[in-house]
């Protein structure tokens, strides 16, 4: 009887977190992604604890790495805004900004629904992570919203700090 209610328990924790549906969602948006042309020189990396990395080329000429942690639902661009200051007001406002993209009055499109993935960033070493975290059942969302976050975030900055993107990104002040 022991056996028959242990097994019970795995299945039932089987059926309320699928990781690989996840996963699998996840592979697949940025798949699409890659596909469409979006994204050059894409490549999955090995996982390394509970973790699945992704690199491509993109926005700019280095590549970006993206991570995917299952059991989180945490979708990270790990190496996207390189020589952000802690207490500068580029990490303010980019901060601000992220954290703006939950409000109701932006449109569907360029909003991020707080019911289905919560953004926020982080910084270390200098660098500023960008992380959506996706509630059960939306990891695909939070990467289509990830990668929106980030496009965003760029243009953000081409137009409130474009000496941040020329001295970082290696484009022209034209």
């Amino acid at each position: 009887m022991a056996n028959k209610s242990r097994d019970a328990v795995s299945v039932k924790v089987r059926k309320n977190k699928p990781l690989s549906d996840g996963l699998t969602g996840v592979r697949g948006c940025l798949l699409d992604y890659a596909t469409r042309g979006v994204f050059r020189a894409f490549t999955e990396s090995r996982r390394r604890a509970g973790r699945y990395y992704f690199k491509f080329t993109w926005l700019a000429g280095e590549p970006y790495t993206l991570s995917y942690e299952p059991k989180t639902g945490t979708v990270t661009f790990t190496n996207a805004f390189p020589n952000v200051p802690a207490r500068s007001t580029l990490y303010a406002e980019l901060k601000s900004f992220i954290e703006s993209r939950t409000a109701v009055s932006l449109p569907n499109h360029r909003r991020i629904d707080p019911r289905r993935a919560k953004p926020s960033c982080s910084r270390r070493r200098g660098t500023m992570a960008v992380h959506v975290v996706a509630k059960r059942g939306h990891h695909t969302y939070a990467v289509n919203r990830a990668v929106n976050l980030v496009h965003e975030i760029f243009l953000h900055l081409h137009t409130k700090f474009p000496e941040y993107i020329w001295e970082n990104y290696n484009v022209s002040e034209d």
